[in-house]
């Protein structure tokens, strides 16, 4: 009886403060799922103690890919789930998510023991409409969706928004608030574009912050990047930006890299299922090589982030009519294809749902880094004395502070060829361990006024975490 007080006693407070409407549908919720608002996993107001290596997937692609290949949408799901789980993905990222389609992707995921992270194709910040009456549209919808999600733990969070601009980020975060209180239990999140992502910690409390960086631009384009030098400095400046804006506040940053090719205008895929640019098309975005995959997981880490997403699962489904289409409407017609051009994989799969090689390259780079996962959740960036390199590439220190142990990431900027880094470091180092390879890097003698070096070989564009002892 004495619970059952309580119980009245509680629910009599929140009726001070919500509506009774709104009160019945967080019960009836939190009923359905069967989870308390003390749990300790994946709660709302905290970054999760996971390190994503995930893929991005728009829903609504299976569908396309399904209907040209003459399959069902959910044999094309599953196939596209099976190259991802093969390839190390411990998270699908999915985003214009029907609700009805909620349930068995859910299931879906778990028999693969992948987690999900679901932008729902009714829950978006950006859109005008949604916010009219006081917010009456997402009053009604989020407690219906949440419990159409139930209580499994492989939906470990929602995504409040894509791309969202600096005046969403208020709806970002009454969203967010709407979430914590109907689903406690998981975190919410955004992606956004890098101008707008040192925003995202002043203006709301989401526990991660996730930025979307495509580094490779397509031969010539004048919206971006384009030259290794140029496409390596735009990755790098806007990771240092994200983590200065976060600085040593509560969230975790994510990166989302890139996977795929963008092209306006007359294309067709090949036989290989790279897309090629026709005459008179604009070359907006290439596919990363294989050593751009590595180099893209590897300096975010290095930057500081606790995760990666890859954008892209499912590529543009073949269409016929897409190689007669007009050349692309842009001012900058100089830079429209001349001839045919290869911009390589449009996605992290296949059209018929296949691994790319990108995507077999990434899931290499992926079961290097998860037994390492616990570890590169704790490691925080500090600067070590005496520490540097020599060669194309970068490192950063980082400190284990549950241990005081000593760590650097490395990675080889070279994105074509094998190179040889010297490490420096401080003079009293008795080891450096390549934790990757378990192996011990010999060691220059010690002398008075020269720090202690190790040479280590890595592959273009790939990267090691080293061990400082």
């Amino acid at each position: 009886m004495t619970s059952l007080k309580n119980y009245q006693l509680l629910c009599t407070a929140l009726l001070r403060s919500f509506s009774v409407a709104y009160l019945a549908a967080v019960i009836a919720v939190l009923a359905i799922s069967g989870r308390s608002t003390t749990a300790e996993t994946f709660a709302a107001d905290r970054p999760p103690a996971f390190v994503p290596l995930g893929a991005y997937l728009s829903w609504e692609r299976t569908d396309a890919c399904a209907k040209a290949n003459g399959i069902d949408r959910w044999a094309d799901v599953a196939r596209r789930l099976d190259a991802l789980r093969k390839n190390h993905v411990n998270l699908l990222w999915v985003t214009n998510m029907d609700e009805v389609d909620l349930p068995r992707l859910i299931a879906e995921c778990e028999k693969r023991d992948m987690r999900l992270l679901s932008s729902m194709g009714a829950v978006e910040a950006k859109l005008d409409w949604r916010w009219a009456d006081d917010g009456t549209y997402y009053n009604r919808l989020l407690p219906q969706l949440v419990a159409t999600a139930g209580g499994s733990s492989t939906l470990i969070g929602w995504v409040l928004s894509d791309e969202p601009l600096a005046e969403h980020l208020p709806r970002v975060e009454t969203l967010r608030k709407k979430f914590r209180e109907l689903d406690p239990d998981r975190f919410t999140t955004a992606v956004t574009m890098w101008p707008q992502t040192p925003l995202v910690p002043a203006e709301t409390k989401l526990p991660i912050v996730v930025m979307d960086l495509y580094p490779f631009f397509g031969p010539n384009d004048p919206n971006g990047p384009h030259t290794d030098a140029a496409s390596k400095g735009f990755f790098r400046n806007n990771m240092t930006a994200m983590m200065k804006a976060i600085g040593d506040g509560p969230a975790s940053a994510w990166v989302m890299g890139m996977c795929f090719s963008d092209i306006w205008g007359p294309r067709e895929y090949n036989a290989e299922g790279h897309l090629i640019g026709l005459p008179g098309s604009y070359l907006h975005w290439r596919c990363p090589t294989p050593a751009e995959m590595r180099w893209q997981v590897w300096e975010s880490f290095r930057g500081g982030a606790k995760g990666f997403v890859c954008y892209t699962v499912a590529p543009e489904a073949p269409d016929p009519a897409t190689s007669t289409l007009p050349p692309a409407d842009v001012a900058w017609k100089e830079v429209l294809a001349t001839e045919p051009t290869d911009l390589g994989p449009n996605a992290l799969t296949n059209p018929d749902g296949s691994s790319t090689p990108q995507l077999e390259e990434l899931g290499r780079v992926y079961a290097q880094l998860a037994p390492h996962a616990d570890l590169l959740l704790r490691l925080k960036r500090t600067d070590i004395e005496a520490m540097s390199l020599e060669g194309p590439g970068a490192i950063q220190g980082f400190v284990d502070p549950d241990t005081g142990a000593r760590y650097a990431i490395i990675v080889n900027d070279d994105l074509h060829e094998r190179q040889a880094l010297r490490v420096a470091v401080p003079n009293a180092t008795e080891k450096i361990e390549d934790l990757l390879e378990h192996n011990v890097l010999p060691l220059t003698e010690r002398t008075l006024n020269e720090s202690r070096k190790g040479t280590l070989v890595l592959h273009a564009g790939s990267g090691t975490l080293l061990g400082i002892r």
